[in-house]
């Protein structure tokens, strides 16, 4: 992983530009893994500025396509400087829902130190950390709906190191959640 910083340009209320410096943007490196596994997660499933840095569509304005889009504010996870960063989703759907999958990576930047060297767990983790995460590390997440009734939805998720042999993978953490869908008019 590489650290650069770079120069944003911004308009406020008034027209007038100023510069701001952001520090610490991170241009990285996917592993090898993500390409040779990615095919077996599913349809991929992207927007261009979940993957801007590595899948950028020439056709795509991505300074600009939150607010062109509606949005008022930056993303949480999916940006270039997000301190935990979610990208390269794909997805695997069934019938019933039950058993649909997503898959992603998830890389945690220098931003989510907390201990020297490590990330910040705390409710990110809902306190199933089972081994720390190094800064830098790229890991793979995983969704995935476990059961249906109505409106709620209950997903399993969890987040696993690849090993260097592509097979074996190390658990960092599980989660439990459950989703209520909105309801229909």
């Amino acid at each position: 992983m590489t650290l650069a910083t770079k120069d944003h340009v911004c308009e406020d209320t008034n027209g007038d530009k100023e510069v701001q410096r952001t520090a610490l943007v991170h241009n990285r490196t996917i592993p090898s893994w993500v390409k040779e596994q990615m095919h077996l997660w599913g349809e991929r499933f992207c927007f261009p500025e979940w993957d801007d840095d590595e899948d950028a569509n020439d056709d795509c304005d991505l300074e600009n396509y939150r607010f062109d889009y509606g949005w008022k504010g930056k993303d949480l996870c999916h940006s270039k400087t997000s301190p935990v960063r979610i990208s390269h989703y794909a997805i695997q759907y069934t019938d019933t829902g039950v058993g649909t999958t997503l898959t992603g990576i998830t890389h945690f930047t220098s931003h989510a130190e907390s201990h020297a060297g490590y990330c910040h767990g705390g409710s990110m983790t809902c306190n199933c950390l089972k081994k720390p995460i190094a800064v830098g590390s790229i890991l793979k997440i995983v969704g995935k709906i476990v059961k249906c009734d109505r409106r709620k939805v209950w997903v399993d998720a969890c987040l696993v190191a690849v090993a260097e042999d592509d097979e074996s993978e190390i658990e960092h953490c599980t989660a439990e959640g459950l989703v209520i869908l909105k309801k229909e008019c």
